[in-house]
């Protein structure tokens, strides 16, 4: 049995014992000072002034229901060949991408909480659409920032007993922490760092608009990013979470057009506070079209209550923003825990662009 599970302290203590001062070691660069990482469009940190004053404010909030996981367990192949690309959406950030021979897993999130506590903090409101027990062999992970609901302990404690040999990719100042899970293959990259992978295909590290914190010492001391992958096929973008900002523009002037694009639709609400680092339903549209996206998936929606907006405001709003931007609505859609995509080969006019 593994060690979470005989000596759940473990988790908490990891949680919270050393991460207070977690932090990246290195030489200046355009988007690091020495001691704290920037984004490329730099807007003003809220601090814990701004934190209470929207705790202050909220009044009272409309409860999150509970909701069923998947009827059946999707049909996911060990693997998939040649140009095909399946994904499988899980939960929350939590996708399994398979193309080329190739199992990728994203931020892997299956436990119950986003907090360093088991006993408070946001709790799930649907199981994820894939059980630990139902995932292929997988291959490599990316892990795009180390907030608790994007870098998960003990899912990664669980998935480095499953799947050793796992490689892990992550921004620069988080492998300490994924490594004191099991994991011994952790590559740290910058942004526009790449990491070759089989068959040709290229993983590069990208800017996205965000923050890093796992306490009030350590904010933006590791780095956030999210990640390409490139093949023949085309290039597919997990940005991780983000809010709007320049990097989808140079990330599709540097790859062209996307295959396939994740987009986090979630954790909105109030805009004056969460507006720099998450995106709304109506700027993840706007993404989807500075990246000329032939097929979009929203994620980071609906499993955690993280903010203000309903629980299915996201959903709603994405419809409202589709129509009011022109998009074909099954260019970009939100799918069910669970729900397991086929994705369309990217047209050759746009693959050559």
């Amino acid at each position: 049995m593994p060690r979470a599970r005989r000596f759940p302290w473990l988790i908490t203590l990891r949680n919270l014992s050393g991460r207070l001062g977690a932090r990246y070691r290195g030489p200046q660069s355009a988007n690091f000072d020495g001691q704290r990482f920037r984004n490329l469009d730099a807007k003003p940190h809220h601090g814990l002034r701004a934190f209470l004053k929207w705790q202050f404010a909220r009044g009272k909030q409309q409860p999150w229901r509970d909701q069923p996981g998947p009827a059946q367990a999707p049909e996911v192949p060990a693997r998939v060949a040649g140009a095909e690309l399946r994904v499988t959406f899980i939960n929350h950030a939590t996708l399994l991408i398979q193309h080329r021979g190739l199992n990728i897993l994203t931020d892997p999130l299956w436990g119950e909480r986003t907090s360093p506590l088991r006993f408070l903090g946001p709790r799930r409101h649907h199981p994820p659409g894939l059980s630990l027990d139902e995932l292929p062999p997988i291959d490599l992970i990316l892990v795009s920032h180390n907030h608790y609901d994007h870098l998960d302990i003990g899912s990664l404690d669980q998935l480095a007993r499953r799947f050793p040999q796992a490689r892990v990719v992550t921004g620069l100042g988080n492998a300490e922490l994924i490594r004191a899970c099991g994991f011994v293959d952790v590559h740290e990259i910058d942004w526009w760092q790449s990491v070759p992978l089989p068959q040709g295909m290229l993983l590069t590290g990208v800017p996205a608009q965000h923050w890093s914190a796992r306490s009030r010492r350590d904010t933006n001391r590791t780095l956030w990013l999210g990640f390409v992958l490139e093949s023949a096929d085309g290039p597919l973008l997990f940005p991780g979470d983000t809010g709007l900002g320049p990097e989808f523009a140079l990330i599709r002037q540097r790859f062209g057009p996307m295959r396939f694009a994740a987009l986090p639709i979630g954790a909105y609400a109030p805009r004056w506070f969460m507006r720099h680092h998450h995106m709304d339903p109506d700027d993840a549209v706007k993404a989807h079209r500075i990246l000329d996206s032939h097929s979009s998936m929203a994620i980071h929606f609906g499993t955690f209550r993280l903010s203000d907006e309903g629980q299915f405001a996201p959903i709603e709003d994405l419809a409202r923003a589709l129509l009011e931007q022109g998009v074909d609505s099954q260019r970009f859609r939100a799918p069910k825990p669970g729900e397991h995509w086929r994705v369309a080969p990217l047209p050759a006019a746009r693959a050559l662009d």
